[in-house]
């Protein structure tokens, strides 16, 4: 399935809907701590590749004003969390998920793995059109570009990588955690097919970085190598 496709089917999944799931919410709670000051991405063990942290400032200064439009939707009683901007990123490819299990050797051996790789592998271009809300009511910018070869490859050479993959080029921007009520779903919907065209820019694929991850959307993470493109 080619990729504007997948985002279609997502998007078509939004729209079949009138609110936000209450099971599909209880997916995305689960991801936190919830207290009287904020809410706190709990803590997990990811091993993952990714671009960014952080993106270029033009990107991130679009993206921070398209959350702020989303969520002035929002009844003043919805809980959500946004992802801090100095932590956006594209997760190119998954090593660990938190309950999978991967030795400590092929952790390491990974590094050397991922060098090789990219190091082969030309430079591209992500552009950056329209978001989407999933119906756990994750906010995603919609990411365009050339990768499945590269992902394709990267599972090759790293068989004991997560066998979830991402099939998208998307950027998370954070997470409704509460129903909203007909009218706001309504007005969201209305805002997605708005927004379908509009030109947040581009995003060269020239380095990636192997991150440890202790803490949900990167609070709290060690970047263990970079690596160049090419």
């Amino acid at each position: 399935m080619k990729l504007n496709q997948r985002y279609q089917t997502l998007k078509q999944r939004f729209l079949d809907l009138d609110d936000f799931p209450l099971e599909f919410l209880g997916t995305s709670r689960n991801l936190f701590d919830f207290n009287d000051r904020r809410i706190v991405p709990k803590r997990f063990e990811v091993w993952t590749t990714l671009v960014g942290l952080p993106l270029p400032q033009s990107l991130t200064t679009r993206f921070q004003s398209l959350f702020d439009q989303i969520i002035q939707f929002l009844p003043n009683s919805t809980r959500f969390y946004q992802v801090q901007p100095q932590n956006y990123h594209w997760e190119m490819f998954i090593i660990k998920r938190p309950q999978e299990e991967v030795e400590e050797k092929l952790l390491m051996k990974t590094t050397k793995v991922l060098q090789e790789v990219l190091n082969n592998y030309q430079p591209f271009k992500m552009s950056y059109r329209g978001f989407l809300i999933t119906p756990d009511g994750t906010l995603i910018v919609k990411g365009d570009g050339e990768f499945d070869q590269l992902r394709e490859q990267l599972s090759q050479q790293i068989p004991w990588a997560s066998p979830q993959q991402s099939n998208l080029g998307h950027i998370s921007l954070g997470r409704i955690l509460d129903p909203v009520g007909e009218v706001c779903f309504q007005e969201l919907k209305s805002f997605i097919q708005t927004a379908e065209k509009e030109d947040y820019g581009e995003l060269n694929i020239n380095c990636a970085k192997y991150v440890h991850e202790r803490q949900w959307y990167m609070e709290d993470q060690e970047v263990i190598a970079t690596f160049n493109f090419g």
